[in-house]
């Protein structure tokens, strides 16, 4: 079944940074950007599961209605709109707790600005090509933590986490509570055209290749 393939891949590093380094809890403000790509559709899930208030942040309105189909609260259209703004008219002036970042690139400053006192910044990845530099008197005025989830050092340095996560995930997927959004499929032959189609930023959830 192309879900359980899709799941690794996805799934585990979102579950990871939600539920063990953001520690998200029921009724937070949860920022997820690049919400329509695989890794952040999987947060957006995750998110929901955990008892969230998910903001889906992402460049497309077609993009971000699959977002509220999987359970997102509130979407930002970040090409259209400014995000600061919106983040605090959604979340007031609490902001918000958490934000996961697997793109990087120039929407991550502002959606750390979006973050309350005591707020969590997770970075996962650069998708969007660039690392931006984030200034730390922001830090230091709210009082905010940034970490880093990378997946390899994450099972080294975090055995326990990751096993009790992985557990949950096998669970959720058993009991059908979750399921990878598959958006497109291609047969092995077509490997080259999937690659571009992801490059293209056309792809929403996971892209699977059919090796069958």
């Amino acid at each position: 079944y192309a879900g359980s393939a899709g799941c690794g891949v996805t799934d585990r590093p979102a579950c990871y940074a939600g539920r063990s380094v953001g520690q998200v809890r029921p009724g937070d403000w949860l920022v997820v950007l690049g919400a329509a790509g695989g890794v952040g559709l999987a947060a957006v899930d995750i998110g929901v599961l955990l008892g969230a208030r998910v903001i889906a942040a992402a460049s497309d309105p077609d993009k971000l209605e699959v977002c509220r189909a999987r359970g997102a609260e509130a979407l930002i259209d970040y090409n259209r709109e400014d995000l600061r703004s919106r983040l605090k008219e959604i979340t007031g002036e609490s902001g918000a707790q958490v934000v996961v970042d697997p793109v990087g690139g120039p929407y991550s400053e502002p959606a750390l600005r979006g973050l309350g006192r005591g707020g969590m910044f997770i970075t996962l990845g650069y998708a969007a090509g660039s690392i931006p530099a984030i200034p730390l008197n922001l830090v230091l005025l709210k009082g905010i933590t940034v970490k880093g989830m990378e997946i390899r050092t994450f099972m080294i340095d975090y055995p326990e986490e990751m096993a009790r996560d992985d557990a949950e995930l096998r669970d959720l997927f058993a009991e059908g509570k979750l399921r990878p959004y598959i958006g497109a499929r291609f047969p092995l032959s077509e490997a080259a055209t999937a690659l571009r189609y992801v490059a293209d930023r056309k792809a929403v959830g996971k892209v699977v290749i059919d090796i069958t």
